[in-house]
């Protein structure tokens, strides 16, 4: 019987299955955690998954049609218990209908830095009114305003006015302004913490912040999916979907708008912390949120505004906008403060973004002495080589096979991923993400186990496995090395990596090498001249350095040149929404940045062949 492919996002799991059988059904083959509260039996609504127009199934029941609202099912939403495989088939789980979170780098090294917000509160005491006093509530707090200090005072939003007179009589005349240079962003009762959120919209993850404006301390930190995964793994798939459909750029904008409204809420309450009785310390809700700051490549960032993107999918990848910006949150359908401002960090080129110059801020590129490479790993891998006074860049496309797709048994980083391998006197021994039972294989632990396999004598120096190596084993597609039988993996299948796999790996390597060496050549020193070499991005914060300088993704240096310094655009975010100074470093960062373009470059083809090589 024919196998039908089904390919789970976002978790990243692939899996053959018999035709006509539930979606459901196919999860639990496939070890993804999609709840079924009820068991797949009373249609609880639990196992929502997202599908196609297209998609080969089975058409909505009965059950479906009573549980679903109409928009649901419009929009594709199905249950997947109900509905059966009737060809190859991608399947968007929200994040509400699985039962294991993936695993989000929101962490980073940070550095101290003077605050400088761009919105400080200041609590006037009015003058009460009354019948010899009849100004008035919203003249009466300007006066006061100008009287201070604040000249050329802009009017704030209608709805500002409209709540003062309940905040004046409601605390005693006292009232609380959040200022934006001279204009009036936020009104409230005193001693209300006026907040910040920090946000960096990578390809695949989304990182949030919330900050206390006046202190600098984060409150709470989240870390999701990008729901635009349901349209592209990468950026150029996204960019092809948005190409063929005229309504696609409203569509991922919408998604990524309601996933940071969501994350805006889920953050609010999550720094709402209680004290021993149970009641609530501090609340915080997102009307308090007078600035943001969004960071993200070029594709994102533009998708983000409602920029048009196609323009960035075609020579000579030319961005819509590259400047920093300052754009009214409310325009964008954020629910936050009516005054709140979204600042976004300036991009370098169409391939390197906001994100990137976030982590350069980071990471103090302007405070580095001699040589260093400033590495931000993800489906699309920026790097920038400091040296001799000059900054220059490239990107490189690496793809999401670091992720793990288009590897057979690849998922991303979520409990049972297998993160780490080691070849141990002849057998295959790995760790798994939470020490779960295995159902796949990450990033992490497709590095490590291709550099096992160049050590183990299994693989030859342009990835072909050894026919003859005991722990090689001819497959239905070729060659294949099995890194966790099936007794002791949760849905029962082995789980191999095959020659197919490694090809992938080879590929996204191969890129990240190549832009390294012609950084180097360009700028006319050595890798061992390199005195650090910093690597960012969620999977460059769990790899293992020695294997990725065994298959030669990194030149071989001593151990103490590398930093991982996890989430570093996010901690370039923060600081930018704590400090216009930081802003102004930001600018001066993407300014000084030099482009080198790697698609068009003389030598790019004979570097990436070498730098295929294991």
């Amino acid at each position: 019987m024919t196998k039908q492919r089904i390919d789970f996002q976002p978790v990243g799991r692939s899996i053959s299955v018999d035709k006509d059988i539930t979606i459901l059904e196919a999860s639990r083959t496939a070890g993804v955690g999609l709840s079924a509260i009820c068991g797949g039996e009373t249609g609880c609504g639990s196992c929502r998954v997202r599908l196609s127009k297209e998609a080969a199934v089975s058409p909505a029941n009965a059950l479906e049609i009573d549980t679903l609202t109409r928009d649901e099912l419009k929009n594709g939403y199905r249950l997947a218990c109900q509905t059966t495989v009737r060809g190859d088939l991608r399947v968007d789980i929200p994040p509400e209908s699985l039962t294991a979170a993936q695993r989000t780098q929101v962490e980073g090294d940070e550095h101290s830095f003077d605050l400088a917000p761009p919105v400080i509160g200041y609590t006037f005491d009015l003058v009460k009114a009354d019948r010899e006093n009849l100004q008035s509530d919203w003249e009466r707090l300007k006066e006061a305003l100008i009287a201070s200090g604040i000249s050329k005072l802009e009017q704030g939003q209608l709805c500002m006015i409209q709540q003062l007179p309940t905040i004046l009589r409601d605390n005693s005349w006292r009232v609380q302004v959040g200022l934006r240079g001279n204009t009036i962003v936020n009104i409230s009762a005193p001693e209300i913490p006026l907040l910040g959120l920090a946000v960096d919209i990578g390809t695949t993850k989304v990182a949030g912040y919330l900050m206390d404006m006046k202190t600098g301390k984060t409150l709470a930190r989240q870390g999701e999916m990008n729901p635009q995964i349901a349209y592209g793994e990468d950026i150029m798939a996204r960019i092809s979907y948005l190409m063929k459909q005229s309504s696609g750029r409203n569509e991922l904008q919408t998604a990524i708008l309601a996933t940071l409204n969501r994350m805006i809420s889920d953050l609010c309450q999550s720094a709402s912390g209680q004290n021993e009785e149970g009641t609530p310390q501090q609340i915080y809700t997102p009307q308090q949120v007078v600035e943001m700051v969004v960071v993200g490549n070029t594709a994102m960032h533009h998708v983000f505004l409602g920029l048009p993107v196609s323009y960035l999918g075609v020579a000579p990848y030319i961005a819509a906008a590259s400047a920093s910006m300052d754009v009214p949150a409310r325009e964008l359908g954020l629910d936050v403060s009516a005054g709140a401002m979204v600042h976004l960090l300036p991009n370098i080129a169409g391939f390197i973004g906001g994100d990137h110059v976030s982590m350069l801020l980071a990471t103090e590129i302007d405070s580095e002495s001699g040589s260093s490479i400033f590495l931000d790993i993800g489906t699309n891998t920026e790097v920038t080589l400091a040296t001799k006074g000059r900054k220059i860049s490239c990107s490189t496309a690496s793809g999401p096979a670091f992720e793990g797709a288009h590897i057979r048994d690849g998922m991303r980083a979520a409990d049972g991923a297998i993160e780490r391998v080691r070849i141990i006197d002849g057998r295959v021994e790995y760790q798994t993400i939470s020490e779960e039972k295995p159902v796949g294989i990450c990033g992490s632990g497709i590095l490590d186990a291709i550099a096992q396999f160049k050590v183990a004598g299994i693989m030859n120096f342009r990835g072909g496995f050894e026919a003859d190596h005991p722990l090689v084993r001819k497959g239905e597609n070729g060659l294949e090395v099995v890194i966790a039988s099936g007794d002791r993996t949760r849905h029962g299948h082995d789980i191999v990596l095959t020659r197919k796999d490694v090809s992938e790996i080879q590929l996204a390597k191969g890129a990240i090498r190549a832009g390294i060496e012609l950084l180097l050549k360009e700028t006319g020193i050595s890798a061992d001249e390199l005195d650090h070499f910093i690597i960012a991005g969620a999977f460059g914060s769990f790899i293992d350095i020695n294997s990725a300088m065994t298959i030669g993704m990194f030149p071989p240096l001593p151990p103490d040149r590398f930093r991982q310094v996890g989430n570093a655009a996010g901690v370039g975010a923060k600081q930018a929404l704590l400090s216009t100074e930081k802003r102004m470093e930001a600018t001066g960062i993407a300014e000084s940045v030099e482009y080198l373009e790697l698609a068009h470059h003389p030598d790019f083809t004979n570097e990436f062949a070498t730098a295929m090589r294991f």
